[in-house]
């Protein structure tokens, strides 16, 4: 839309220009037609051209409103240049601006802020990957760590229930073989009175 609104300025310019200087060449060809003219009518003394006053001062009037007219028109062609110019230079400022800011959407566009700085989305997304495929791995690992460990901990219980319940049976034998002496050493004692009491 810019380029657009720039060629047609140009474009407009370079119009004006050329109607200015076909202006300004029919104006140069009357002058030129007005000389030929004077230089006609006038009659000729010796080698000289007579030309009457009222004629030239005609011919100076109409060169001195053409070069005026020329002046003004290069005038207001310079004041119009300068206002293109100005405006060329406006969009050009706008194109750079607008280029900038383009540039920056891009690059927005194409990077993510993580932790209030810009990261590439490519990056990002490598980065995000490992993260999630490191933390699948350490889990995996800690799965397999953890069942081994429970392995470990079921064996550990069931051995320690056996032992459990071996040394129950182990101190019930004990308790037993316990009383039955005590049994033995109460009846010898026993036996050991009634023959002290006897005798």
């Amino acid at each position: 839309m810019k380029k657009i609104t720039r060629k047609s300025v140009l474009v407009m310019c370079f119009f004006c220009a050329s109607l200015l200087s076909l202006n300004a060449q029919e104006k140069s060809k009357k002058v030129s037609n007005d000389l030929t003219r004077l230089l006609d009518v006038s009659s000729s003394y010796k080698n000289y051209k007579v030309i009457e006053k009222g004629a030239i001062s005609n011919f100076q009037s109409t060169l001195n409103n053409y070069i005026r007219q020329e002046q003004n028109t290069q005038a207001s062609l310079r004041k119009e240049l300068k206002v293109n110019e100005d405006k060329i230079l406006g969009l050009q400022n706008q194109m750079d601006e607008l280029k900038k800011s383009n540039e920056v959407l891009l690059n927005e566009k194409a990077s993510i802020s993580f932790l209030g700085f810009l990261i590439d989305k490519k990056n990002y997304s490598i980065v995000m990957w490992t993260l999630f495929i490191g933390t699948l791995l350490v889990s995996l690992v800690l799965l397999f760590k953890f069942k081994a460990a429970n392995k470990i901990t079921n064996n550990s219980k069931s051995l320690l229930k056996d032992l459990e319940k071996e040394y129950d049976s182990y101190r019930r034998v004990c308790i037993e073989r316990e009383q039955n002496l005590r049994r033995q050493l109460f009846e010898e004692a026993k036996k050991n009175k009634e023959l002290m009491n006897a005798s």
